[in-house]
């Protein structure tokens, strides 16, 4: 575990965040079974601020696992950061194909958002890549396999377009409050 960046009280990117087996579990869980998953677009369930500028990401809302309980648990307990008590939680899939993105927001209703990434390769080259903006500072962090993003409300965030057909961007969101 390596924290790869930081704004403190507000956003951790930490690389290498799991086990490689139990990366490889949640990844094979999710990615070779997202058949099994039934995806569906959020668009009709996001709302349009969100996706207007970019296509909308396919997701999976309120995925449960024992797996991600023990990646909730891992978070909480966290030697980079302490989160205050959560009481309420929700994990869901984010799938996102060629020209999906997220515009920007902050995670309302919310204590904190984390993203837990799932490819095992990408490239610089393909976009989906995390921007975030505040007075304290701003700038984008890419989606590496085994890295987590935890936020802070009320940071502004985005998840910029994926460019590539090759292989789309798999994320775990989990929002606390």
């Amino acid at each position: 575990m390596e924290l790869g960046f930081s704004i403190p009280g507000k956003l951790w990117w930490i690389k290498n965040f799991l086990s490689y087996d139990m990366y490889k579990g949640i990844h094979n869980s999710v990615i070779k079974d997202r058949k099994r998953i039934e995806l569906e677009t959020s668009k009709g369930t996001w709302p349009k601020d969100l996706i207007r500028y970019s296509k909308p990401p396919l997701i999976k809302n309120r995925v449960n696992s024992v797996a991600l309980e023990q990646l909730l648990t891992l978070i909480k307990h966290n030697a980079f950061y302490q989160l205050d008590e959560i009481k309420h939680h929700n994990f869901n899939v984010h799938y996102l194909e060629k020209d999906a993105g997220i515009d920007w927001h902050n995670d309302g209703g919310t204590k904190y958002g984390a993203t837990y990434y799932l490819n095992n390769k990408w490239n610089k080259n393909w976009g989906g890549e995390f921007m975030f903006t505040d007075k304290d500072g701003h700038g984008w962090i890419p989606p590496v396999g085994n890295s987590l993003m935890l936020v802070k409300n009320p940071l502004e965030h985005k998840v910029n377009p994926v460019l590539t057909t090759t292989v789309p961007r798999i994320s775990i969101q989990i929002f606390m409050k």
